[in-house]
């Protein structure tokens, strides 16, 4: 008997080929997507660690004003911790872009030559290797920057630019306008010495070892000695003493006003003691007026009354001294307070930090690993829905090959055939199927058409070495073990529950009439009764049809959304970019440049899926010509903006929290507006109102914006950002996703496709009996078509309809959680057209699989009645 029925295994594959090969299809573009979107993101993830691990990367890094001497070095060494110098500066490239110089490492951040060699003279440079992709740079290759020709002798990655930012501000990486160098101590001392070159960045990058914390060495540097006169930033320099002025002012008032009260006080004694000489010395002349004879009695009078006032001056003059020593005491204790007082008033905590950076906070570090963790989250979580999609597929095609040979199996049964012989034959086929359907996508999945593509974007964006694919042994077995082991399970419980029916209703093939053949439809026309009757007989059929246009339609609006949101992301930050310059400053001026529009911008952060972003919160006048904002007076009112609202969910009167992640201070807002501005998570305060709250003089600002170049020193600044910049960074995220994009639309297509033709398949191998009696009667093909086909017409309408916007209300509330570290709002509105477009698909897709199917249809002759006659 097994003998028999493995011989019908081949006949089964051969009749149903067409059947077989679309849920091969299916099976194996859901393996494909998992497979290369969760294999490419382990790689990437893995990837990184290694690539990390391998050349040392840092722990954090520090700039200073002024290099560490050799004892502080020694002293942060001493500890066990690894201290290396990454000193740099930024020199320009024939072309106009900005390359960052450093002398080749030993210790920290190696670099990872893809090709080529080190630099180990001068004239020789190792190029970054996203910088050398934009500008087609090769080893051997020329290279003009900062007025030098280079030969390229290498190309490589540090794991401390994995995501090549210029500034840790920026948005978007843009290799084109930026890159690094890498050459030998002669070269960077060329440079170090060349006055025209820009003044040079001194950073150190450090190693904990387990010796000790971030915090430790942050209080470590901060306590070394710092004498801010060596500091040859001039700027830098200029900002102290005007700090430093006010308060010697001050101090120098008061210095004079207890200088006067000493000299009072001294001046006074001295009259004092003149007063008292006098009073004596009047004393003796009046004792000796007394002793003239009486006619010179008038003489003595005079005498007396001079002798009494030099008594009276003699007094009023003690009186003074003791009141100008009250007066000079009370100077001195009002002095010493004072001096307490302008300690408190103008404390300047000089040290040497100019920043200091954790790893965990580098935008530059591991950068590519964390933008796919979610694509891995995201591929395992589709391929659970996929799996359950797939599961129902195989319930509906056993149930419809146990009806279509229920008297094959009955009368295999009553011959003595045994349950479980004809359970595993039956479950066998399916089983195969699935098995190979899983290996073959698991293998394209790995293959590079799988893993290398998905790696393109990834490639495209962040600099890394070229990582060896992983083949994770969890994701081998979820390819290839779940989903023969979900078809065996389905398979044997629907076919055992089958054979529990007798063997004489197997043979007639007996039916459990529906719900169906109760339902009464009032409509005169046949044919609208013939196609509502046959939706209802194949309601498991068209359930089955409308989940996988649902589960494609989420895939679908998936790749969509990516595409809107890139594009969105774009259009508004160039929208709202209404200024041509924008520049940070470190060192403001006093007064505003002519031109200028003066505001106070802060970068705090606000906590969500686990990720801090950053939120740049900005004080500006209610008049600013750049930003169509309405502030409000008060340090906790904001205006938020669109983007804000989308990443957060705020409302106006909301409490919105932000954090301040140098000083871990978190400061608590009420929403007073929203604004319609876009380009960034930014808040909007007004300016008084933040130099307030934040500490600021009545004239503090740090950033300008201006529709024209301004002059300004190039020390004063941090970045000068323009328009053009802005437009090009916006750009880099459509062109980086179009590759995921558009594999997302194709496998939603593909799944789509495959399903619905195998459940309308199905639809007319169920209706061949009664497909055969209609043409009995004679009714023609294309009426067969209105009757069978036609009516699935209105289930995929109705749930295109439905479904379409479903799927983009569910996608959208999803969405967030695929692009949690990414610093923007998510604008994810698309024209109305779009939808149409998407109908219009879906409508297409299944009249062209209709009218495949419309051959099988003809096919179906009215030979048909008599084979399945009792």
């Amino acid at each position: 008997m097994n003998r028999v029925l493995r011989k019908r295994l081949g006949r089964e594959l051969k009749t149903n080929f067409a059947r077989y090969l679309a849920l091969v299809l299916l099976i194996v573009m859901g393996m494909y997507i998992i497979v290369s979107v969760v294999a490419s993101a382990d790689t990437i993830i893995d990837g990184t660690a290694e690539h990390g691990k391998q050349n040392k990367v840092e722990d954090g890094q520090f700039g200073v004003f002024i290099p560490l001497t050799d004892e502080q070095e020694k002293e942060i060494t001493d500890k066990g911790i690894t201290l290396e110098q990454h000193f740099s500066i930024d020199v320009t490239a024939k072309d106009g872009s900005k390359l960052r110089v450093f002398r080749k490492r030993s210790d920290i951040d190696l670099i990872e030559l893809d090709s080529g060699r080190l630099a180990e003279k001068k004239g020789e440079a190792v190029v970054e290797k996203r910088y050398s992709e934009e500008h087609s740079l090769s080893v051997g290759d020329k290279l003009t920057a900062g007025g030098v020709e280079f030969e390229i002798v290498g190309i490589g990655t540090t794991p401390d630019y994995d995501t090549p930012f210029e500034n840790f501000s920026d948005t978007a990486v843009s290799s084109k306008g930026f890159g690094l160098l890498f050459v030998s101590d002669d070269q960077y001392d060329y440079f170090k010495n060349d006055s025209e070159q820009k003044a040079e960045d001194l950073c150190y990058a450090y190693r904990l070892n387990g010796k000790a914390t971030d915090d430790e060495l942050k209080e470590m540097i901060e306590d070394f000695d710092f004498d801010y006169k060596k500091v040859t930033d001039k700027y830098y320099l200029e900002t102290i003493k005007d700090v430093l002025k006010q308060r010697d002012d001050i101090s120098n008032g008061i210095d004079k006003l207890y200088d006067g009260s000493q000299t009072l006080k001294d001046g006074v004694k001295d009259l004092s003691e003149g007063a008292d000489a006098l009073y004596d010395a009047m004393g003796g002349l009046y004792e000796g007026a007394k002793a003239i004879p009486e006619g010179a009695n008038a003489i003595t009078a005079g005498v007396k009354a001079a002798y009494d006032g030099s008594k009276d001056l003699s007094e009023g003059a003690r009186s003074a001294y003791s009141g100008a020593g009250s007066l000079a005491n009370g100077i001195d204790s009002f002095k010493k307070q004072a001096d307490e007082l302008l300690d408190e008033l103008f404390t300047i905590d000089l040290d040497n930090l100019t920043m200091f950076v954790k790893k965990g906070d580098n935008v530059r570090i591991a950068g590519a690993a964390g933008d796919v963790v979610m694509n891995k989250y995201a591929g395992l979580g589709v391929g659970v829905i996929l799996m359950a999609l797939l599961t129902y597929v195989i319930s509906v095609f056993v149930i419809h090959q146990i009806q279509r040979e229920s008297s094959v199996i009955g009368a295999l049964y009553a011959l003595g055939a045994k349950k479980k012989d004809l359970i595993r034959h039956y479950v066998t086929l399916p089983t195969i199927v699935a098995f190979v359907g899983g290996i073959i996508g698991a293998v394209i999945g790995f293959s590079p058409v799988g893993i290398d593509y998905q790696l393109l974007d990834s490639y495209a964006y962040s600099s890394l070495p070229d990582f060896t694919p992983v083949y994770p042994l969890y994701l081998i077995i979820y390819s290839v073990v779940m989903p023969p082991v979900v078809s065996f399970i389905v398979n044997t419980l629907v076919i055992n529950k089958r054979l529990s029916q007798t063997a004489l209703s197997l043979i007639r093939n007996e039916q459990k009439t529906g719900h169906y053949s109760r339902v009464k439809i009032k409509s005169r026309n046949f044919i609208r009764r013939f196609q509502i009757r046959q939706m209802l007989r194949e309601m498991r059929t068209g359930i089955t049809v409308l989940l996988s246009m649902l589960f494609s339609l989420f895939i679908l609006m998936l790749g969509v959304d990516c595409y809107y949101l890139c594009e969105n992301v774009r259009k508004d930050t160039i929208n709202d970019t209404k200024y041509e310059y924008m520049y940070t400053l470190k060192y403001p001026e006093e007064s505003v440049p002519e031109g200028g529009e003066a505001c106070f911008v802060k970068t705090l952060s606000k906590e969500q899926l686990g990720y801090n972003l950053d939120v740049t919160v900005m004080g500006m006048d209610s008049d600013n010509k750049y930003y169509d904002v309405k502030t409000h007076k008060g340090k906790s009112f904001i205006t938020v903006s669109q983007s804000v609202v989308e990443r957060y969910g705020v409302a106006k009167g909301d409490k919105f929290i932000l954090t301040d992640d140098a000083t871990s201070m978190d400061y608590a807002f009420t929403v007073e507006d929203i604004c319609d501005e876009r380009g960034g998570l930014m808040v909007f305060m007004d300016i008084d109102s933040m130099r307030e709250l934040f500490g600021e003089s009545d004239t503090y600002y740090n950033c300008l914006l201006s529709d024209k170049k301004l002059d300004i020193d190039e020390g004063r600044l941090y970045s000068t950002t323009t328009k053009s910049d802005i437009e090009r960074s916006a750009a880099v995220f459509t062109d980086l996703m179009m590759s995921m994009i558009v594999m997302l639309i194709a496998v939603a297509v593909i799944i789509f496709c495959s399903v619905m033709f195998l459940m309308l398949n199905v639809t007319i191998e169920r209706a061949s009996f009664g497909i055969s009696l209609v043409k009995v009667f004679g009714y023609k093909t294309k009426d067969v078509k209105k009757l069978y086909l036609n009516g699935n017409a209105i289930i995929i309408t109705l749930g295109a309809l439905i479904e379409i916007p479903l799927s983009k209300m569910f996608m959208d509330k999803v969405f967030p959680v695929f692009i949690p570290n990414v610093t923007s709002g998510i604008n994810l509105a698309f024209p109305w057209y779009a939808y149409v477009i998407i109908f219009a698909g879906v409508m297409a897709t299944y009249f062209i699989i209709t009218s495949i199917l419309v051959r099988k249809l003809g096919k179906i002759t009215p030979a048909e009645v008599l084979k399945n006659r009792e």
